[in-house]
């Protein structure tokens, strides 16, 4: 059964990731494609940052941000409209983990929800020990709280800079 029109809509939080060709301007065209896509709103979007790669180092620099929508979707249904845009932007699944894209698009947390399916882990399992996702994420919403470990990203920011990992340098409005 579809969801009713009484449905409280959720938040949910998007980090977007990519490296090959003209990385800002997927960007753009995929916040474009969030907030026209029926049942989703934008409400915040971050600077966008350069980090260098998480996986083989031989590839260029890594650009990052972070939206925050409002949504009427299932997390799942969410997660599929969030792959056909990565598809319309060339976004291809070569089995090559870490490896180049032109645009990658994550479901961090979607509300508080905690899930554990073969298609999506809900919050994201690495966002806490990821730079170019706290960073972002810290210019919208600090005071977000992880539903499994009670930090805010403020604090989970703040530990990775304590543990000795480097702040992204300066983001840029896009």
């Amino acid at each position: 059964m579809g969801m009713s029109r009484d449905t409280q809509p959720v938040e949910a939080i998007i980090a977007l990731g990519g490296n090959l060709g003209d990385v800002r301007k997927s960007f753009i065209g995929a916040r474009e494609m969030l907030s026209v896509e029926p049942g989703i709103s934008l409400l915040a979007s971050s600077r966008l940052y350069r980090s260098a790669p998480m996986g083989p180092q031989d590839q260029a620099d890594y650009l990052n941000a972070v939206v925050i929508i409002q949504c009427n979707l299932s997390a799942l249904q969410l997660l599929h409209r969030m792959q056909a845009i990565e598809l319309h932007f060339g976004r291809r699944r070569d089995g090559q983990r870490w490896g180049e894209r032109t645009l990658d698009l994550d479901l961090i947390a979607y509300n508080d929800t905690q899930m554990q399916s073969p298609e999506l882990t809900l919050p994201h399992p690495g966002m806490q020990e990821r730079m170019f996702v706290l960073q972002p994420l810290c210019d919208i919403r600090p005071d977000w709280r992880h539903p499994i470990t009670g930090k805010t990203a403020g604090e989970m920011l703040r530990q990775r800079i304590v543990a000795g990992e480097h702040p992204l340098g300066e983001g840029e409005i896009w």
